[in-house]
């Protein structure tokens, strides 16, 4: 556990770093550094080395992964910056003796769920991306004792996600609505859509207060994207005007990639621990709509 000093976070411009970003320098008792891909190369030793020589952390949370699941012929690129870049990062925090705290992800289960995974259910993952974020997990555990695990799923927030142009899954079905045209959206894959903001704003308070492990932080609830995407619009009050198909995952995507079909989390180790759960997915997305609408006005 730790507490006050400087946490640096790396992927500090992704959708989710930019809101730890926020969440630290506004929790008081940290002092939140931003570092970018242009100023570290994590799967490099010699810059993770004089990251650490320059900011002298307190606390190191990496955001950065590689996690384009469509590519094809770039395994090297997953384990290197999945794998290899949490290894140095774990030994650089081992060297100075401060806490990690590393992203995760939902991908690193696959078949045969029908509840939310806890952290106390065997991964299975079904794609190299997953395989690559569940190698970094236990290349870290096997590196570095004071470390956090935090797993996320369906992330969505204020900045959107780089890999994906800058936009989230709910932007999307907001466009589209503004267009009219009608939208196909996967009703075969369940998951838990989650507020940046909220894992963002839980994470100064797990790092304080919970022991060392793995943790899931997820907005409570599982559903498929088009039940999410209907939840969306109704919300919004747009159901009227964007006509949603639903659709099979097999039919949808284009490439062969394996998605977990059920990949819905469960908050079990952060209320042993103690801590608030994660408010409901619909008050989530109903805040989101909210800072959406007060940042356009």
């Amino acid at each position: 556990m730790a507490v006050n000093g400087r946490v640096v976070i790396v992927g500090a411009n992704g959708q989710l770093g930019s809101e730890l970003v926020r969440a630290f320098a506004e929790d008081g008792r940290w002092a939140a550094v931003a570092v970018v891909h242009e100023e570290v190369e994590i799967a490099d030793p010699a810059s993770v080395r004089a990251m650490f020589a320059h900011h002298r952390p307190s606390l190191v949370v990496n955001t950065a992964a590689y996690h384009v699941a469509e590519a094809a012929g770039a395994e090297l690129d997953f384990f290197r910056v999945n794998a290899l870049g949490v290894k140095l990062l774990a030994e650089a925090a081992r060297a100075e003796d401060i806490p990690l705290v590393q992203f995760s992800t939902d991908y690193v289960f696959g078949d045969g769920g029908t509840r939310p995974y806890h952290e106390g259910d065997t991964p299975s993952p079904l794609n190299v991306y997953g395989i690559s974020k569940l190698a970094g997990e236990h290349v870290l555990r096997a590196t570095h004792s004071r470390h956090y695990v935090v797993r996320v799923c369906g992330l969505y927030g204020r900045t959107g996600c780089r890999a994906k142009g800058g936009v989230n899954f709910v932007e999307t079905v907001l466009r589209q609505a503004d267009t009219g045209s009608p939208m196909r959206v996967v009703n075969d894959q369940i998951v838990s859509p989650t507020y940046a903001v909220d894992v963002a704003r839980a994470l100064p308070e797990l790092v304080a207060r919970a022991p060392y492990g793995v943790y899931h932080m997820v907005n409570p609830g599982a559903c498929s994207w088009y039940e999410f995407a209907v939840q969306i619009l109704e919300l919004a009050g747009q159901r009227a005007r964007l006509q949603l198909e639903p659709v099979s995952s097999a039919s949808y995507y284009s490439s062969v990639v394996r998605r977990p079909p059920y990949s819905a989390l469960e908050n079990r180790a952060l209320r042993a621990a103690g801590l608030p759960d994660l408010r409901p997915r619909t008050s989530a997305v109903a805040a989101y709509l909210q800072e959406r609408m007060r940042t356009r006005a």
